[in-house]
């Protein structure tokens, strides 16, 4: 898995980079899933989401992520503010995502119009405190989605 890491952030592997950025109301302690959307505003109810006004949602990434998305293999997601960054890894969907509002990974197999990954090792309570904090300041956040079909 670490290897898939290092692919994607290398650009070895199929992937999308795009920015967003982080909001006060950030507080990422959903336990099950973890959000990006294109909305410019969340409230605090929305605990799963890390990064609003993001440029791209999961139907928008590139063509051969959304087509390693709907083939199998393993997902990563880098979210890097260039202070603090953390990656999750988690299993394609096995399907093409459509959704133009936001970006999905989720722990359980559940999939919908926005997931880009399932099964995931992290949630968005998962992720490094230091790393919300500074979403929590509203700043930029660099996001890399990645798909590696062999590890």
């Amino acid at each position: 898995m670490e290897e898939c890491v290092e692919r994607v952030a290398r650009g070895e592997a199929p992937r999308d980079v795009f920015t967003a950025r982080g909001h006060p109301n950030v507080t990422a302690r959903n336990q099950k899933s973890l959000e990006i959307t294109k909305d410019p505003y969340l409230t605090k109810r929305g605990d799963c989401i890390v990064a609003c006004c993001s440029e791209k949602a999961a139907g928008e990434l590139a063509g051969d992520v959304l087509g390693a998305l709907a083939r199998g293999g393993v997902v990563v997601l880098i979210l890097d503010t260039g202070n603090r960054w953390d990656y999750v890894i988690g299993e394609t969907p096995i399907a093409t995502p459509t959704s133009k509002w936001r970006i999905v990974v989720r722990k359980s197999g559940y999939v919908d119009d926005s997931t880009v990954a399932i099964h995931a090792n992290k949630a968005a309570s998962d992720l490094d405190r230091g790393l919300v904090a500074e979403l929590k300041r509203g700043v930029p956040l660099r996001v890399i989605v990645g798909v590696c079909s062999t590890i």
